[in-house]
C-alpha cells in the first residue's frame, strides 16, 4: 500500500515539474546585441503568454548584482512585449557583464551582454570630495566683485577725492568743446603747445646764427613792436595759436607754428630776451 502511495507522488510530482518546465519554455527575453556603450539603444523583447494582468518586470543588473534599470511592460494578448532601454541612463558606471530579467512575479529568463562604461574622467569619489555647492558659488562670485570694485575704487581714488573747483561748477562752453578750451584756457606753466622742455635757445645758439645771418626776427614772426610788453606778446601769441595751429587748419602749418613757438620762447622769457636784443641790435 506504500508502495502505491510513493508512486503516486513520483507521478504527481513529474507532471508539475513537466508543467512548470512547459510554462518557462514558453516564456523567453531577447536583446539585439550582446555589447553595449553609453547611450547606445538596448532592443529588448520576448514572450510571456499567460502572465498575470498581462505584465511582466524588465530588470537589469550590473556586475555587483545592483539594480540599474526596472520597467514594467504589458504584454499584448499573443504574449509578446518589447520596449527600448538606453544604456548608461541613470549612471551605469562599472563595465563588465549585465544581465537583463524577465520577471512575473519570479524570474522567468535571463539574458546577458557586456556593458563598457567608458573612462571615468571624474569618478564619483573625486567629485564628491571636491564638489562646489551653489551657496559657494554664491559667496565665491560675491568676493569676486568686492576685488573688481575695490580694485576700481583705489585706481580712480584721486579723481574720486578730488575737490570741485569753481571751474567744475560753472557751465562753459569750453567743457563742451576741446577746442575752445584749448585756445580760451588762462594757460600758465605750458605757453607753447605741446610739452614744455627746457629751452633749446641760449646766447651760444643766438651767437651761431648772428654770425651765419640766420637770426630770426621774432618781432615781426609775432607781429609786435620791440617795445611790446610781456602782456602784448602773450596776446599776440595766443591770436596766432588760434590761427596757425594745426588742429585748427587743413592745410600744414606745422613749420609755421613752430616758428611762432620759438619766436614766444624767446620773447616771454625776460633773460632770453635781453640776450636775443643784444644780437637784434647787430641787424
Amino acid at each position: 500500500m506504500k508502495e502505491i502511495h510513493l508512486v503516486s507522488f513520483v507521478f504527481l510530482i513529474l507532471i508539475f515539474s513537466g508543467t512548470s518546465l512547459a510554462f518557462s519554455e514558453n516564456m523567453s527575453i531577447n536583446i539585439d546585441n550582446s555589447f553595449y556603450k553609453k547611450s547606445d539603444i538596448i532592443s529588448v523583447w520576448g514572450l510571456a503568454p499567460d502572465v498575470s494582468q498581462n505584465l511582466v518586470f524588465i530588470t537589469i543588473k550590473n556586475p555587483s548584482g545592483e539594480i540599474v534599470w526596472t520597467e514594467k511592460i504589458l504584454v499584448d494578448e499573443e504574449g509578446n512585449f518589447s520596449t527600448l532601454v538606453i544604456a548608461g541612463m541613470n549612471g551605469w558606471l562599472t563595465s563588465g557583464t549585465y544581465e537583463i530579467l524577465l520577471e512575473s512575479g519570479e524570474v522567468i529568463d535571463i539574458a546577458t551582454f557586456f556593458y563598457d562604461s567608458g573612462s571615468q574622467v571624474n569618478p564619483p569619489s573625486v567629485v564628491e570630495e571636491f564638489y562646489i555647492s551653489q551657496e559657494d558659488l554664491i559667496i565665491t562670485f560675491a568676493i569676486c566683485i568686492i576685488v573688481v570694485v575695490g580694485i576700481f575704487v583705489y585706481l580712480a581714488r584721486n579723481i574720486i577725492l578730488r575737490k570741485k573747483t569753481k571751474y567744475d561748477e560753472l557751465d562753459l562752453d569750453s567743457k563742451k568743446n576741446r577746442d575752445y578750451e584749448k585756445y580760451h584756457s588762462e594757460w600758465t606753466e605750458e605757453e607753447i603747445f605741446g610739452s614744455r622742455k627746457e629751452s633749446t635757445i641760449n646766447q651760444k645758439a643766438f651767437n651761431e646764427m648772428s654770425k651765419n645771418k640766420t637770426l630770426p626776427n621774432y618781432y615781426d614772426v609775432l607781429g609786435v613792436e620791440q617795445s611790446a610788453s610781456p602782456e602784448q606778446i602773450k596776446q599776440q601769441f595766443r591770436l596766432l595759436a588760434k590761427e596757425w595751429h594745426p588742429d585748427r587748419r587743413k592745410d600744414s602749418s606745422e613749420e609755421k607754428m613752430a616758428e611762432i613757438n620759438q619766436a614766444y620762447e624767446v620773447l616771454s622769457n625776460q633773460k632770453l630776451r635781453e640776450e636775443y636784443d643784444k644780437y637784434y641790435k647787430l641787424l
